[in-house]
């Protein structure tokens, strides 16, 4: 019974010592100040990029973008992609692979041209951390390894398929990062607040 719960304490401290520490974003409008995004610009700087991701980002972030209003000041945002990833279905087995995108933004005043501000980006094709980090703590006190071999499979299996879902969901993380980053978190929770 020691042995389960030395494992359980080190499963929690493991996935606490795994979880970034993000602090808030005030965003790059100022606060109480209206913006919306009136364009954005997306250019693929990785060569090894899927074709279409990065008109699937433009859709991605135009469309959320929409959640946050049509008032005030125009703000362009100007995507460079530096890096996608899909993982490779053998390499995730054996070593552990992600599915990664990358890249930064430089958020422009349209009328003025004048920079607003830039930040990077990165995020994965996952919707919801949680869950993973709680599969990987039932997976610890698991006596039978089923839970920790039926995630690996799965997480393995997925990338051995179409990556069109995997693409899109990049996308969708991309898009809210990037506009969580330039309108501020407290923007971002009113925003997703009015989602239907």
């Amino acid at each position: 019974m020691r042995t389960r719960q030395g494992i359980l304490f080190i499963a929690l401290l493991w996935a606490g010592a795994a979880a970034p520490v993000v602090a808030g974003s005030r965003g790059l409008v100022a606060p109480g100040q209206s913006a919306y995004v009136a364009a954005v610009e997306v250019v693929q700087g990785d060569a090894r990029a899927p074709a279409g991701f990065a008109d699937g980002l433009r859709t991605a972030v135009t469309a959320e973008a929409a959640l946050y209003g049509a008032v005030g000041q125009a703000v362009v945002l100007r995507i460079t992609i530096d890096k996608v990833h899909l993982k490779n279905a053998v390499a995730s087995m054996i070593i552990g692979d992600d599915n990664q995108a990358a890249g930064h933004v430089d958020a422009v005043d349209q009328a003025t041209g004048q920079p607003l501000g830039s930040f990077k980006v990165k995020v994965n094709a996952e919707r919801h951390r949680e869950a993973s980090i709680a599969m990987a703590i039932v997976g610890a006190v698991d006596p039978t390894g089923y839970v920790d071999v039926a995630s690996m499979v799965a997480g393995a299996g997925s990338a051995a398929f179409d990556h069109s879902g995997t693409e899109a969901a990049m996308g969708l993380n991309f898009a809210a990062a990037t506009l969580r980053q330039t309108f501020g978190d407290a923007a971002a929770k009113a925003a997703h607040a009015k989602r239907p």
